[in-house]
């Protein structure tokens, strides 16, 4: 705006720029020189610009190398403030004299090896941008060969670059940090929500699902979140919420099936008083509105009315709102999120969504397993146990009521688990969670699931039940469950007799 000067340029070049005396456009500013560096986050997006302005009879040079070893330790930090508590990190500079350098190169990357983030530094060292890139081909060893580095030794690699490369393998190095960064108190994640990466469990799909969405946050693009009901959407849309720089503000949930066809439109964007019979007589701001500079969430948006779909479509296009019966509109500023357990492209065929909707709200999709696909399900059920738990009072489970987990279809998904476990622990009184004390609606669903196992002998059941009963419950792995069906007898009958067998103990 004010012609050519370190500041603005370095804006529009995207570089460390050096502008001097005559160089400057205004004859005020031609007294000094001056460095500037753009300042990036850990996306790459400019969040600032560090300049230095001195007298002229200064060197340049030195001031240009001031700033641009200040700029990189503030990129440093910003990316420890981010990730260090969540992550492994990996410094690492041409010569093992100058690795505690600010100018060192810095990455962090996750328990797969998958790099989430890294310094501009890196990207130089490496010959290439990080992005995709995991932490084995930087290194040129695996991920269990790097971590099992003795911790005095010297890491000496070519990586992705010809260049001989050295970092040290000590625990600041390839291990969690403590690094934190000062935030307003209003920004910190309630201690009730799961961070982001507390999500990250051991699933693959999970995995990539909450690395896909570290990668867009903080950058205005849509998330669509696609899975089945009670997989934990709106879990993951609190804690992606959390993570943002929006956390400081309300995060607003729309639930558009439990809301009257009638009344969604009211519900979203607001009426002034008299706009129809019924109405609140002051009137009301909307759920949009409400969730201006934070973040709205629009569940089960698949059931939106067409109607109302082309007012939102107008809303996300223009960024403001019209209330019902108002001309006026208002400004508004929101993260959008979507989710649904419907295929919407298969609702477009069936002319029940638009299509032009479809494609604003697809920033990117992510996809949520069933918790019947997920492969860390017995961390998701101590995760969930932890939650219904009363404090201090830590319930276990059984080896055996793990197992009928593991075989349970979960149509319900986790929110089913939850109302499972809630019960468990009540009925089991602070004592380890036996099968008995799961709620019969359990096992109607496991019925069906359950099958016997492939070796068993039928013929087992032509025998007495003192006899039979041992070998079918041993057959089919100690599973009350399975050994009450293959009986045909109930649950309680089987536990009894094993209990007259001396095979089963309460408590």
């Amino acid at each position: 705006m004010i012609g050519t000067n370190a500041i603005g340029t370095a804006l529009h070049t995207q570089q460390i720029t050096d502008i001097r005396r005559d160089e400057h456009f205004l004859l005020q500013n031609r007294f000094m020189n001056a460095s500037a560096s753009p300042i990036v986050d850990p996306h790459r997006q400019i969040v600032g610009v560090l300049n230095v302005s001195s007298d002229a009879y200064l060197p340049t040079t030195q001031v240009h190398g001031m700033v641009k070893v200040m700029s990189q330790a503030i990129e440093n930090q910003l990316i420890l403030a981010a990730y260090g508590q969540h992550f492994w990190q990996f410094v690492f500079n041409t010569s093992p004299d100058n690795l505690g350098s600010q100018w060192a190169g810095l990455l962090v990357f996750d328990f797969q090896g998958q790099i989430v983030s890294a310094n501009r530094r890196a990207d130089l060292l490496l010959g290439k941008p990080l992005a995709g890139i995991t932490i084995d081909m930087v290194a040129g060893m695996s991920l269990q060969a790097l971590m099992a580095t003795q911790q005095d030794a010297t890491l000496t690699f070519s990586g992705l670059t010809s260049a001989r490369i050295n970092a040290p393998a000590e625990p600041s190095a390839i291990a969690p940090t403590e690094i934190t960064f000062p935030r307003d108190a209003a920004l910190d994640t309630p201690a009730c929500e799961p961070s982001l990466t507390d999500l990250d469990t051991g699933d693959k799909q999970m995995a990539k699902a909450v690395h896909q969405a570290m990668r867009v946050l903080n950058r205005d693009i849509p998330l669509l979140i696609h899975g089945e009901t009670g997989v934990g959407k709106e879990r993951f849309v609190r804690a992606f919420h959390a993570a943002s720089h929006r956390a400081a503000f309300e995060m607003v949930a729309v639930n558009c099936a439990a809301i009257p066809s009638e009344l969604v439109e009211s519900e979203l964007f607001g009426y002034v008083k008299g706009a129809f019979t019924g109405a609140n007589p002051k009137g009301s701001m909307g759920l949009i509105r409400r969730a201006d500079k934070g973040t709205l969430f629009l569940d089960e948006i698949g059931d939106m009315p067409l109607a109302t779909q082309a007012r939102l479509l107008r809303v996300l296009q223009e960024k403001r709102v019209t209330p019902l019966g108002s001309s006026e509109s208002y400004p508004v500023d929101f993260q959008l999120v979507c989710a649904t357990h419907q295929s919407l492209r298969d609702e477009i065929k069936n002319k029940l969504f638009r299509e032009d909707l479809y494609y604003r709200i697809n920033g990117l999709t992510v996809a949520l397993p069933a918790l019947r696909d997920r492969q860390d399900i017995a961390r998701v059920v101590l995760s969930v146990l932890g939650e219904v738990s009363e404090a201090g009072s830590p319930v276990n489970l059984s080896d055996e009521v793990m197992q009928l987990f593991n075989a349970h279809h979960w149509p319900g998904n986790i929110r089913q688990l939850h109302n499972v476990l809630r019960v468990a622990t009540v009925l089991a009184g602070g004592k380890t969670i036996e099968p008995q004390h799961l709620p019969d609606d359990f096992f109607w669903d496991l019925k069906g699931v359950v099958r016997i196992a492939d070796d068993f002998d039928e013929e087992l059941l032509e025998e007495d039940w003192q006899t039979a009963l041992p070998k079918v419950y041993m057959a089919l792995g100690r599973n009350v469950s399975k050994t009450a069906e293959a009986m045909s007898v109930s649950r309680n009958t089987v536990y009894k007799r094993l209990k007259q067998l001396g095979l089963w103990h309460d408590g």
